[in-house]
């Protein structure tokens, strides 16, 4: 395996299991602070806010030569973000420190993905997109349960969120050290050779035939994570679970979404892609729509797990999907395009998911989930059924 391409897993895996526990964190610090489910749903947005507006220009610079450049500046920022969280004595001052993570998530987020169209040929895409992304589901399997194990330390009814959130500042500098490495510098050689092709424009993306379905499913499909993850924690404080139950659904989630895309390319051998990537929210919106019904804490582990298998494989076969619409030179961009969906979902569908929560309970934004995902499968649908393939 490529030097560069095991840095930057690795460097991924404990950038990763920052956000994921640092986010579990924010809920439980700001329902610590007097919020309810309303101010989750703010947060949650918030969290997409400067992602939103910043992704493309990201894009257009890791589709230069600055893939390291931006890959060290979001690492140095989850420092700040996190320092932010564990300072904060109210909800203003923790919505600036996950403003700030959410740009530190997409600053990371943007140049780890540009790294494999640049320095990969296209048939080794699907095995490297799914390699990237089984580590970021390794960095938040290990990351949550280290944080609930932290936070539950303390004495009965109180989450230590404290000791929790100074533990992943410590990874977040581990991660950052990690971004220096030589072999995660990009050569100039492979710059020049992808600028032989001609720039596109956003518009010019965006209206490529099978770009939008597959920006829409994977917007729905992080949006839904997004959701479950912010909200199992309310969800789970009405219905009496413990720090240590709401972590371990979590990283069942991720366990079986590292399960799926290790299997990844030899699925691929068995099943055709389409039905794949189909399946990601057709087979994940019956589990949502259950948890409520069925809110038994060991029944919602299984049901989040088979949702998580399923979300799991989406997302690299949504990478690889988007990086073949176009040509060389904007694959990075095209990445960037797709996580700007992405953000426009998770700052949108959280403030209605918020609004629903405020006044139906948690449990609506479950059924919320589950019906998007089932939007999101129709769309897939559509698409695939009037392209032979993406």
């Amino acid at each position: 395996m490529k030097s560069w391409f095991v840095m930057l897993c690795a460097t991924t895996a404990l950038i990763q299991a920052v956000y994921a526990a640092v986010r579990v964190m924010i809920t439980y610090k700001a329902l610590e602070l007097g919020g309810d489910a309303l101010t989750v749903g703010v947060l949650t947005a918030l969290y997409s806010l400067l992602p939103l507006v910043a992704a493309m220009q990201i894009g257009r610079a890791v589709d230069g030569r600055r893939a390291a450049t931006m890959l060290r500046l979001g690492t140095a920022i989850s420092l700040i973000a996190v320092a932010v969280v564990i300072v904060s004595s109210g909800i203003v001052v923790l919505a600036a420190g996950c403003i700030l993570l959410g740009f530190s998530h997409i600053l990371t987020m943007v140049s780890s993905q540009g790294y494999i169209p640049v320095r990969s040929k296209p048939d080794d895409y699907d095995r490297r997109f799914g390699g990237l992304t089984v580590w970021i589901s390794v960095g938040q399997s290990i990351g949550i349960p280290i944080v609930g194990f932290i936070a539950s330390r303390s004495d009965v009814g109180h989450v230590d969120t404290q000791g929790a959130l100074i533990a992943m500042f410590g990874v977040a500098v581990v991660a950052s050290i990690l971004t220096l490495a030589p072999s995660l510098s990009i050569s100039g050689a492979s710059v020049s050779a992808r600028k032989q092709h001609e720039k596109q424009s956003t518009r010019t993306m965006l209206t490529t035939k099978g770009m939008r379905p597959a920006v829409f499913s994977s917007l729905i499909i992080l949006t839904s994570m997004d959701l479950m993850t912010a909200y199992l924690p309310v969800f789970g404080e009405q219905y009496g679970y413990s720090v240590v139950v709401v972590t371990v659904i979590l990283t069942a989630r991720s366990v079986a979404a590292i399960i799926s895309r290790t299997l990844l390319t030899q699925l691929l051998k068995v099943a055709p892609r389409q039905w794949l990537l189909m399946s990601g929210s057709l087979c994940s919106a019956l589990p949502m729509v259950l948890v409520p019904i069925l809110p038994n804490q060991w029944v919602v582990g299984v049901l989040i797990a088979i949702a998580g298998f399923f979300w799991g494989l989406v997302q690299p076969l949504t990478m690889t999907w988007v990086a073949g619409l176009v040509n060389p030179r904007n694959r990075a961009s095209a990445l960037s395009l797709r996580l700007t969906g992405n953000r426009l979902g998770q700052v949108v569908i959280p403030l209605v998911a918020g609004t629903f929560a405020g006044s139906a309970g948690a449990g609506a934004v479950f059924y919320l989930t589950g019906g998007l995902l089932a939007g999101a499968a129709a769309s897939t649908w559509r698409a695939l059924f009037r392209t032979r393939s993406p």
